[in-house]
């Protein structure tokens, strides 16, 4: 079962989120004295080109200079409805220039809930994405999910050893739902999808990447890059599971 970006992100305003849309609608953070329940929040970045990013929530900088392909740690904030803004940092953290907003969204974060914001697609079209964590993975299984981040490829196939297919398609910015896997060491191709490809069974073969999955351990991987320019077609792992320290 695979769902789009737009099914991930908890409340969106208005069809764009492009730069500007929000103005003037900050949503302030809860105060903590307030008695309210807390959630925990970090940002992955795979927006291809983009340059460092600083995550806000609520007019709070909860992550700041993470790099394309990183994800940073999780931190915990009140439960509630936030205006959330990326904003680009200059390569040169020293250096006078200020940073610009490059996206921004709303969402209701649901109190004891674990939400990753996801900076995608490429800089001039760069969104905000929010998807809600998973932290309670089976004692004995590895839990997976796919997300396909990169913005010019077409549908994608993941398949793991021996060409079995673990998900038929995902299209740009769609996510698979969780699901379980043996751990140990695997390997996972990603290939062009049937639909997209003409074939019939397997897609067209594109990159295949080594894991080590972990029992007890939940991980969101992310196809990310470009397919037909720089950076190349990357996998960017993201283990839900950290959160659990924080708790």
């Amino acid at each position: 079962m695979v769902r789009r970006w737009v099914g991930a992100v908890l409340c969106v305003v208005g069809g764009s989120l492009m730069p500007g849309l929000l103005s003037g609608c900050a949503i302030p953070m809860p105060s903590a004295s307030a008695g309210v329940s807390e959630v925990q929040v970090r940002l992955v970045h795979v927006a291809p080109n983009a340059p460092r990013i600083d995550l806000e929530v609520g007019g709070v900088r909860a992550a700041r200079g993470v790099a394309y392909g990183s994800v940073s740690e999780y931190v915990r904030i009140p439960a509630g409805e936030y205006d959330i803004v990326l904003f680009s940092t200059p390569e040169n953290l020293g250096q006078s220039a200020g940073s610009s907003v490059v996206a921004r969204t709303v969402a209701n974060l649901r109190g004891g809930g674990v939400f990753s914001v996801v900076a995608a697609n490429e800089p001039n079209r760069m969104t905000a994405l929010v998807l809600e964590d998973n932290i309670h993975p089976p004692f004995d299984q590895a839990l997976v999910r796919f997300v396909h981040a990169a913005p010019d490829a077409p549908a994608l196939q993941w398949q793991g050893e021996q060409g079995r297919v673990l998900i038929p398609q995902l299209a740009f910015g769609q996510v698979s739902t969780f699901q379980a896997m043996r751990p140990g060491f695997t390997q996972i191709q990603v290939a062009i999808a049937p639909s997209a490809s003409g074939s019939s069974v397997r897609g067209i073969p594109l990159q295949r990447f080594d894991l080590q999955l972990e029992a007890g351990k939940v991980y969101t991987l992310y196809v990310a890059g470009l397919l037909r320019s720089n950076p190349a077609l990357s996998l960017v792992l993201a283990e839900e599971t950290r959160a659990r320290r924080l708790l």
